[in-house]
């Protein structure tokens, strides 16, 4: 029985709202599940972990490196998302896709951690941000983890439906 797809990304489910894979409907849905899923988990992690490691780790809340500018946060996430969401049009999507989803998608978040962690946490989530920021009270900087994503995917998104999803799909 397949319920959801695996959505866990709200920047992957708008990628895929504006391809027309999903309706607008179900995407606000599974973005609004991602986001208290996002809250919930965050909070048990807060709960479980010794304070010292929460606080520590902000709760896992992200934030940029010391040198790194708001406005180059943004393109910093808006350039990892667009890969991710390439990986997923380019693996899960297509119907000329090797069926390799997985391996694919883990492969370029693996590759978007390596260039990206120490500038930004290469979040490429919305969510991912959004729940430890709020449970731990740390909103500084969030709007790099909304803009930036959201604004990756959509270019992606639209690249794929334009250029190179097959026609008719």
């Amino acid at each position: 029985m397949n319920i959801s797809g695996g959505h866990m990304n709200p920047a992957v489910t708008t990628g895929l709202w504006i391809a027309n894979k999903i309706d607008g409907r179900l995407a606000s849905q599974y973005i609004l599940a991602q986001l208290l899923g996002a809250l919930v988990g965050a909070a048990l992690v807060k709960g479980v972990l010794p304070r010292a490691a929460v606080s520590l780790a902000l709760g896992g809340a992200p934030r940029l490196a010391g040198d790194v500018t708001f406005l180059q946060g943004v393109w910093i996430e808006a350039l990892l998302t667009f890969f991710l969401v390439s990986a997923v049009f380019g693996t899960a999507v297509s119907s000329e896709a090797p069926k390799i989803g997985g391996f694919g998608i883990g492969l370029a978040i693996f590759v978007a951690a390596l260039v990206g962690g120490n500038l930004t946490g290469a979040m490429m989530n919305p969510a991912r941000a959004f729940g430890p920021a709020v449970i731990n009270v740390s909103l500084n900087g969030q709007a790099v983890y909304w803009i930036g994503p959201l604004l990756g995917a959509a270019v992606a998104a639209a690249l794929w439906k334009a250029v190179l999803l097959p026609r008719g799909q």
